[in-house]
């Protein structure tokens, strides 16, 4: 059983250290199914041994393919998720059809899938939250957090950032009557979130460098911010809000799929000019970590990123999302000049 945390359950047990991957193969039930992305499997191939059931490499986050993979995949008695919040949400879905014990090994910080219950798939354009998976551990592993390409760990911070709009949000949808009737506003939970987004905010220099001490503070917060959605009764409102419905709704009008954190950062920036919630705060605190969150470092234009700005009331309504900013505010032209002009001016003019 894990970690007990203040007042909403218990959190994944969490492995810190050095040298984890290469053990996996002698405790590991065997055969083992390796769930990765086809970029990181050459780095670990030869960490993994006889007993290798099999690789699943992760294509895409579509439910009907992912289940259709799970029907076809060879015999095996456990999975190991190894990569980002791709390789960790398809794992969780794997290991929940076969009824398999489940492995995760994060290999950048870029989100928290790796210590949440639930596979974040995608269907007709929306995110579906499925499954219920229990790792025996989660290892965090020093040196292949270290290893990752800056984006992805400095991105991470966005995951729990974002937690400053979805405060707003549900405080909004409270005020103004329109909270879900199983998610009533709670002040505990609030709070909670509130001294995890403190520690990332008050150590974005650490987890820029991906420091050890970095690499701990971001890690445990996901850590309890990817167990608080199942302990807080099924409630994300205290960890998300317009800044997952934008990036949402970015996947939607480009049909890309992005970095999580890196497309939650924008949304988070977004957001908060929308809630007129501090942005220039927000915007500042995302530069400190070296989060470049400007279209082109996604692989999209600023047309497109506009386009999911006017999009966005309509999305939330078409992906029954909960009520935030934009059910209330209408995104305006004036307000999507006021974002690109702030956004380059604090990060500077795109250069090819």
């Amino acid at each position: 059983m894990g970690r007990q945390t203040d007042a909403t359950g218990y959190e994944f047990p969490t492995v810190f250290g050095r040298g984890l991957v290469q053990e996996l193969a002698n405790f590991a039930h065997r055969p083992y199914l390796v769930v990765t992305m086809d970029d990181l499997w050459p780095r670990f191939e030869h960490l993994f041994d006889s007993h290798l059931a099999g690789v699943h490499l992760v294509e895409t986050l579509d439910l009907d393919t992912v289940s259709a993979a799970a029907g076809s995949l060879p015999k095996t008695r456990s999975v190991i998720g190894l990569g980002g919040g791709q390789a960790s949400d398809v794992a969780k879905y794997f290991a929940w059809t076969l009824g398999v014990p489940l492995f995760q090994v994060p290999t950048a910080m870029t989100t928290n899938a790796p210590f949440a219950h639930r596979s974040l798939l995608r269907s007709e354009g929306k995110a579906i939250s499925l499954g219920w998976a229990i790792p025996e551990a989660v290892y965090v592993d020093f040196d292949v957090i270290q290893g990752a390409p800056p984006l992805l760990n400095r991105s991470g911070v966005c995951d729990v950032l974002c937690y400053h709009t979805a405060h707003y949000d549900w405080r909004l949808a409270h005020e103004l009557g329109k909270e879900e009737r199983q998610w009533p506003y709670d002040e505990r939970l609030v709070a909670e979130a509130r001294q995890r987004f403190d520690a990332v905010f008050d150590n974005l220099d650490e987890i820029r460098a991906v420091t050890d001490d970095g690499v701990r503070t971001l890690m445990t917060a996901h850590r309890w911010g990817g167990a608080a959605f199942h302990n807080a009764g099924w409630n994300a409102r205290h960890m998300d809000g317009v800044d997952h419905a934008y990036l949402y709704c970015l996947e939607y009008v480009t049909g890309k799929h992005f970095i999580h954190g890196q497309g939650v950062g924008l949304g988070l920036y977004v957001g908060s000019e929308l809630q007129q919630n501090e942005p220039e705060k927000m915007l500042a605190a995302l530069r400190t970590a070296g989060v470049d969150i400007r279209p082109e470092a996604m692989g999209i234009t600023w047309d497109q990123a506009a386009t999911a700005m006017r999009r966005l009331a309509w999305y939330v309504r078409y992906a029954d999302f909960w009520y935030t900013i934009a059910d209330a505010r209408p995104v305006t032209e004036d307000l999507i000049e006021r974002v690109r002009d702030r956004l380059y001016g604090e990060l500077g003019a795109w250069a090819a």
